[in-house]
């Protein structure tokens, strides 16, 4: 997928990265990572439990953007900071990547996500690297 610089795009000629400080929103709209978590595989459906939290990230950004990348953690409680969750890790190693693909993060249930105060305390990286994040 190609970043999109507002000048080239205006004149018709695309370029493959934008310059440092434009937006990476491509004309088709915002592109989003999707991450949900099922805690375990005893008491949940991991692929129903994966589905229904998509459907409610699906509807949640319709109109807006579509979903480009899926993080989905299986066993791992929700009072497990994100880094030491597998999925939840590697979305936020990606983070780092300029070429990451994606320009918001959607999360299918709040209560899937984050547990106390973690979002608080993890709102800082989101915008450090300049990521939306879309909840319901």
């Amino acid at each position: 997928m190609h970043d999109y610089d507002a000048f080239s795009t205006w004149i018709g000629r695309d370029t493959p990265k934008a310059r440092k400080g434009t937006s990476r929103r491509a004309p088709e709209g915002l592109r989003f990572a999707f991450y949900g978590r099922a805690s375990t595989v005893e008491h949940q459906d991991p692929a129903t439990s994966e589905g229904w939290q998509r459907e409610a990230a699906e509807h949640l950004v319709a109109g807006h953007g579509r979903i480009v990348a899926s993080y989905f953690d299986v066993g791992s409680s929700r009072r497990l900071p994100w880094r030491h969750r597998p999925q939840a890790a590697e979305l936020l190693a990606a983070l780092a990547d300029s070429d990451r693909g994606f320009d918001a993060i959607v999360v299918g249930e709040y209560e899937r996500a984050f547990a106390a105060d973690q979002f608080q305390r993890m709102a800082s990286l989101f915008r450090r690297h300049d990521i939306q994040i879309w909840l319901p």
